[in-house]
């Protein structure tokens, strides 16, 4: 009797397991982390939200818990960007939507990024590209190995019928790393899994 409980509690941990790996997969916010240990004194972070053609479905890109990053008065914001309270909100209503800004070299420089947007049901939906760079002190030197558009790495932001799809490029894995911030139905989930261990185990003592 208690074993096949045992089981049935293993079998929904596993479900829930799943799950939540399936919510972080589809997570619409991504962490961002660049390490610069290999540089030093200041440069400064590109950030590009711009669509590969126009028009295109309304979408947009908030950046939040900033670390790294320095004076917001040196912000350079171009196209529809706009500074809000703690970040940033990108727009893709015109072709170049950038923003510029100082950060400082020798750690970790960070932020999450949050991709939101109308539908397209159109098979061949316009994308919109969420991109990084870093440059040195002087603003015109591109640092680590870039790719042909000069990005550290970039996420797409594909819109589908109902949703969207965030498509990820690192191209240079020794300075940038992305990953999915779970959402707060997953921390839900593994929660209620590890109470289920926890209830099983007590049983088993009881036992």
């Amino acid at each position: 009797m208690f074993a096949s409980h045992l089981s049935f509690v293993r079998r929904a941990l596993l479900a829930l397991v799943i799950a939540a790996g399936a919510s972080l997969a589809s997570a619409q916010t991504m962490h961002v982390e660049l390490d610069t240990s290999q540089f030093s004194d200041t440069g400064w972070i590109d950030l590009q939200f711009n669509p590969s053609n126009m028009p295109v479905a309304s979408a947009g890109a908030v950046i939040s818990n900033l670390s790294g990053f320095g004076s917001s008065a040196d912000a350079v914001l171009s196209g529809d960007v706009q500074q809000q309270a703690g970040g940033f909100l990108f727009g893709n209503s015109t072709s170049w939507n950038d923003l510029f800004h100082s950060v400082a070299f020798g750690g970790k420089v960070s932020f999450d990024v949050s991709f939101s947007g109308l539908s397209d049901a159109a098979p061949a939906a316009i994308p919109t590209k969420f991109s990084v760079a870093l440059y040195g002190a002087d603003g015109a030197t591109q640092l680590g190995d870039v790719d042909q558009f000069g990005n550290l790495l970039s996420l797409t932001w594909q819109p589908t019928a109902g949703a969207g799809i965030v498509a990820l490029d690192i191209h240079d894995h020794t300075i940038g790393s992305v990953s999915a911030v779970p959402e707060p139905t997953t921390w839900t989930m593994l929660g209620a899994g590890l109470a289920l261990v926890g209830l099983a185990r007590r049983r088993k003592l009881q036992a």
